[in-house]
């Protein structure tokens, strides 16, 4: 019924190739020396923040009468987990809505690492993908923690990075939330957190 306790070895069995956990160290690397830069201190915890938007928010509607969480979600568990580690935290933004990420979450403790394109799915080779998937992907898993929107792609960043991963309260209302619950994983105990 749990998988909790399977999360180190599943974490030690998925590993990204090496030009993926590269891309995902320079990404990190070029995020906290900017920030040290423009506000003079180093940042000690990343956080990736998984964004989907763009196809999800019909899906959400039409399948599960659901909205898409709006900015104060995201501003609500950024100064969560801001106080948790002391203001210490900088948020590294992947999504496949930029734009929106770019005018919503305007903050001196964001960095927006991930692609700027995400590449559109081809119906014609669905199994056919590209570097921004893996590394985007590799981003999310290298951030001490995870906040995420919906889907499996932040769920699996926040699965592999190891730490605490924030959801939103709507998820319980998604096929993914109802797996989460029914596997035992809600809750401070386990390091996922509903805001």
């Amino acid at each position: 019924k749990s998988f909790y306790k399977f999360l180190p070895a599943l974490q030690s069995i998925f590993s990204f190739r090496p030009r993926f956990q590269q891309h995902a160290q320079a990404k990190l690397h070029e995020a906290a020396n900017f920030h040290q830069d423009a506000l003079g201190v180093r940042p000690s915890v990343f956080v990736g923040v998984h964004i989907r938007r763009t196809d999800y928010q019909k899906h959400l509607k039409n399948i599960y009468k659901i909205e898409q969480v709006s900015r104060s979600y995201f501003h609500r568990a950024m100064d969560m987990l801001q106080a948790k580690h002391r203001n210490t935290a900088l948020f590294i933004i992947v999504s496949d809505d930029l734009e929106w990420a770019k005018d919503q979450l305007i903050r001196n403790d964001v960095a927006f690492a991930g692609n700027t394109k995400v590449l559109p799915k081809d119906v014609k080779h669905p199994f056919s993908y590209s570097d921004d998937i893996g590394q985007d992907l590799a981003l999310l898993a290298s951030c001490n923690h995870t906040i995420m929107s919906f889907g499996t792609f932040g769920l699996w960043g926040g699965l592999l990075s190891g730490g605490d991963i924030v959801l939103p309260k709507q998820i319980l209302g998604v096929k993914e939330g109802l797996e989460l619950k029914e596997a035992g994983l809600l809750g401070p105990s386990t390091g996922f957190y509903l805001v």
